[in-house]
């Protein structure tokens, strides 16, 4: 099997600061080991003018291609949304395969994918993505009619599929999704006829969202420090109390520059983040981009249309307070926990309970 081995650009523009450069970085770098992905080069270059052919300019493209020569590497990462036509300019130019943000995202989403509307709704992210492109595959769409690596090689498949027939797929998956939609609807229905309150834990990938859920639902969902290592919404009840019972549900994690296909292909999963009675925005307290990642996360819940009264009533939990200790609890007022130990749970059972009470 021909190992792929990758060369990772993020290209910053000067008004960018260097640790957002830096963090998007590291969080694609992340991402590309998850694919098993070999990484030989990961650089940051400092732009003034975008090139509109292929977003980097002739110079630093002399050096990716040395690179590229010298040891190999047969993928090129650029971490950032590529417009078709860029995609192909610099395959052509490199004489390599080239992805950008968003198909890297769709290949993790792939991977870690395991309900049948998660797969339908990855697939149909990916389907939308590639319409526009139709290039040499390389998706899990490919390895499931016989591909073996993450790009071209000998014998890979081209895509049999034309923009009709993927259209047709996509209006297919689109019928199925809207079945999904009306069954959750059905369900919301129910627990709102029982007067059963929802909340759902929001943000950003890898904040410990479903480890939470798990200690206050007392159940064995995957919990592994992973980017996106939770896909499918679930929802399980749980006890605060005096009698009183919610509804908690684990959803997808947020990312920067999250696809727009891939907003719209979860609607179906993030609608019972819309309808939730209330949200929690669980952050990881010990990263120094936190006040960032509670940006894109109040922006993606915009985009995915919740309404804004309930943004701003978030409240928001700043979770892994056991890895640097009690000093982080003078950052903050309140509602620090750590999901691992358990400490700070029976407060936020409290606030929950309050808060609630308060709906009603």
């Amino acid at each position: 099997m021909n190992k792929t081995i990758s060369h990772i650009v993020h290209l910053n523009l000067d008004a960018d600061p260097k640790f957002i450069s830096e963090e998007m970085l590291f969080e694609i770098e992340n991402l590309v080991i998850n694919l098993d992905i070999i990484i030989k080069q990961k650089e940051i270059i400092n732009i003034k003018k975008i090139n509109a052919s292929t977003l980097i300019g002739d110079g630093n493209l002399l050096k990716i291609d040395q690179n590229i020569k010298e040891k190999n590497i047969n993928l090129l990462v650029v971490n950032t949304n590529l417009t078709p036509a860029q995609q192909k300019n610099l395959e052509n130019r490199l004489k390599i395969k080239v992805t950008d943000r968003t198909g890297i995202i769709l290949e993790v989403f792939a991977k870690r994918a395991k309900s049948n509307e998660g797969k339908m709704q990855v697939q149909l992210a990916e389907l939308v993505y590639r319409k526009s492109r139709l290039v040499r595959a390389w998706t899990h769409l490919e390895r499931q009619r016989g591909g073996t690596t993450f790009i071209g090689g000998p014998g890979e498949l081209q895509i049999e599929l034309d923009r009709r027939l993927i259209q047709e797929k996509i209006i297919s998956i689109k019928k199925r999704l809207s079945k999904v939609k009306r069954r959750r609807h059905v369900q919301r229905n129910l627990r709102r006829n029982n007067k059963f309150k929802t909340v759902a834990l929001v943000g950003y990938t890898n904040a410990g969202k479903t480890l939470l859920f798990n200690k206050l639902t007392k159940k064995k969902q995957s919990s592994r420090s992973r980017l996106f290592e939770t896909l499918d919404t679930k929802i399980s009840r749980v006890y605060l109390g005096e009698n009183m019972y919610i509804g908690l549900i684990d959803t997808v994690g947020f990312i920067n520059n999250i696809p727009t296909s891939l907003i719209e292909s979860f609607k179906a999963t993030l609608e019972e983040v819309n309808k939730a009675d209330i949200l929690l925005n669980i952050v990881d307290v010990n990263d120094q981009n936190a006040k960032q990642k509670i940006r894109v996360t109040k922006n993606i819940l915009i985009d995915t249309g919740v309404e804004k009264h309930k943004i701003s009533e978030m409240i928001t939990i700043y979770n892994k307070i056991d890895i640097k200790g009690l000093e982080t609890k003078s950052q903050h007022k309140k509602n620090y926990i750590s999901a691992l130990t358990g400490e700070g749970i029976s407060d936020l059972k409290k606030t929950l309970k309050n808060s609630i009470t308060s709906l009603h």
